[in-house]
């Protein structure tokens, strides 16, 4: 097992990509397809969390790569289990491959998007392959924010809650959220202001995914980044306009987050719907990699929140304590999942 892990020693370097081996300030992070089976079952189940990056294949404008949300997602699996190990040394941290696979990519050419109840299925059988394995936690990195893309997670996550009392847990559910809605605790953590902190004019491969790659994996921002125009949002027409009317109503009648939540979708199809759309959201020139750290920094904030209460919850599942249900933007519409895309 020592062997193993030493072969798959997780660190970061000074230009802030993951690397193999060396640095002493590295964990090990076991890499689920090279264990064999009796090192599967010498892992203790109470003290081993799975990790998984989950974000679709998606075009991100002209100066990042179609697997941005992935890249971002796996330097962000790292982060999470190294504030984790930091936090709880005895842990051992094991990843599954990353999964190329969401909801609601940008449509457009290039972008590759599998229905909801897919993603779902797959998530759903994942935790079940690890729950009949004794296995209690399942933690996701994600980048994504499609609305059905996130009512799929969460909604596999209640699932095997239900069925398995099995952690699948995806903070960026309650991320995005939070950066769509300028959650107050949540900007000071970040130190960025609307329009540059992922909301609604900056949604989309704009100044805060720009700053998230530079972080992250700044070799695969295109040098030109500086020179791409910003993306202004664009008026409401059609079922953009009739959705924002509803957001309207539902304030009037006292659905607050409903009303916010269709807020959001209304700019989202104004955006996606608009015959002249560019598939970027926001100013690329703005981002800096400073932005981007600040940012990976309040995340996994949220996250480790999320995460130490499922972990404080017991070795069994009979001792086992329902997780904090995340709502997604529009969970109030989760039934949307199960239509085609």
């Amino acid at each position: 097992m020592e062997e193993l892990a030493k072969r798959h020693r997780v660190n970061r370097g000074e230009d802030g990509e993951p690397q193999a081996n060396g640095q002493a300030n590295g964990i090990d992070m076991l890499d689920y397809v090279e264990m064999s089976l009796p090192e599967l079952r010498a892992l203790d189940p109470g003290k081993t969390v799975f990790m998984i990056s989950v974000s679709p294949i998606e075009v991100h404008g002209p100066h990042l790569p179609v697997g941005t949300d992935v890249f971002i997602s796996d330097d962000l699996a790292v982060r999470y289990a190294t504030e984790l190990h930091r936090r709880l040394p005895d842990l051992r941290f094991v990843r599954l491959p990353s999964l190329y696979v969401g909801s609601d990519a940008l449509p457009v050419a290039g972008s590759l998007s599998v229905p909801a109840v897919h993603l779902e299925g797959v998530l759903k059988a994942y935790g079940k392959g690890l729950a009949k394995q004794g296995f209690r936690y399942l933690f996701i990195a994600d980048n994504h924010g499609g609305p059905r893309h996130q009512m799929a997670v969460e909604a596999a996550a209640r699932a095997l809650w239900r069925k398995h009392k099995f952690y699948l847990i995806d903070p960026f559910g309650a991320d995005f959220r939070y950066m769509v809605q300028h959650n107050a605790k949540f900007m000071s953590r970040t130190r960025l202001g609307p329009g540059v902190c992922g909301d609604d004019p900056d949604s989309h491969a704009g100044t805060n995914e720009t700053s998230l790659m530079l972080a992250c994996s700044p070799g695969r921002v295109r040098q030109g980044y500086r020179s791409v125009r910003a993306s202004l949002p664009p008026a409401r027409r059609g079922a953009a306009k009739l959705v924002g009317g509803l957001a309207i109503v539902a304030r009037l009648i006292g659905g607050r987050t409903l009303g916010r939540d269709l807020d959001h979708l209304a700019n989202t199809l104004a955006w996606v719907n608009d015959p002249e759309m560019i598939p970027y959201m926001g100013d690329p020139s703005k981002a800096t990699r400073e932005a981007g750290e600040a940012m990976l920094a309040a995340r996994v904030d949220v996250a480790m929140d999320l995460f130490e209460r499922a972990l404080a919850n017991g070795v069994g599942p009979e001792s086992a304590q329902e997780p904090v249900h995340i709502e997604p933007m529009l969970w109030g519409l989760r039934v949307m999942r199960k239509l085609p895309e």
